[in-house]
């Protein structure tokens, strides 16, 4: 009897360490802005958009910015996220961690085990360094998420098959040669088209209630790519 207790004992305390161990989040849809980088405008599109993507795919895509990784590896910190959150359909595993950590100036890529076979690393390194980190040598976080995000929520739905409806607008790409012109690097006599498509569209919304959590998925093996600035 003495051994079950003492057992029980060394069971709960494994399980409180865990516990602690455990990242914890505040998330606003699929988007956990602890390092406050993006306005709700941004986060509400960004949130539309995925939301679509689950409900075609039930793929989930979380984007998660940090103030500090507070000593852990980016790495091990993207694999607790997905598998803390439960991130991707049940018996799929299609979840996907996009974070950035702005004091170590690292980001992550991870995707779970049922996207291994269907999205290569390769890909993923693409859409980092030629979307993300260019934006992110600038400081220009909220534009680096905005295309990251965007650009990585298409590869997912093609690798699942599915037709992604964005809402927003998806920064272009950071040429070398134009890196001085404005921040969206958009020409300038194209800002009110941009303006009016954002008043007039038909499907602008905002992100509500309807959301219903992440999917219960949470297998994540370690695949992915890592990138600093």
């Amino acid at each position: 009897m003495l051994k079950k207790s003492w057992l029980y004992v060394f069971v709960l305390l494994i399980l409180l360490c865990t516990k602690v161990d455990a990242i914890t989040l505040k998330f606003n849809g699929f988007i956990a802005d602890e390092a406050n980088l993006l306005s709700p405008e941004v986060e509400n599109d960004l949130n539309m958009t995925l939301w679509d993507l689950q409900k075609k795919s039930g793929a989930d895509l979380v984007v998660v910015t940090l103030p500090s990784l507070n000593g852990k590896t980016v790495e091990e910190t993207a694999i607790d996220i997905g598998r803390s959150y439960k991130l991707g359909a049940v018996g799929k595993n299609n979840g996907m961690v996009y974070l950035t950590a702005l004091n170590e100036r690292r980001m992550r890529i991870e995707q779970g085990l049922g996207l291994e076979d269907k999205i290569r690393v390769s890909t993923l390194e693409t859409i980092m360094n030629n979307d993300i980190l260019p934006y992110y040598k600038q400081n220009k976080y909220e534009l680096g998420i905005r295309r990251g995000t965007y650009m990585l929520a298409r590869t997912v739905a093609q690798a699942e098959g599915v037709n992604l409806t964005e809402q927003g607008v998806c920064p272009s790409a950071i040429s070398y040669s134009n890196t001085s012109r404005n921040s969206d690097n958009f020409p300038w006599w194209f800002w009110p088209f941009i303006i009016l498509a954002g008043i007039f569209s038909p499907r602008r919304r905002t992100f509500g209630s309807g959301f219903g959590g992440f999917g219960g998925g949470g297998g994540f093996g370690g695949s992915g790519c890592s990138g600093s600035w």
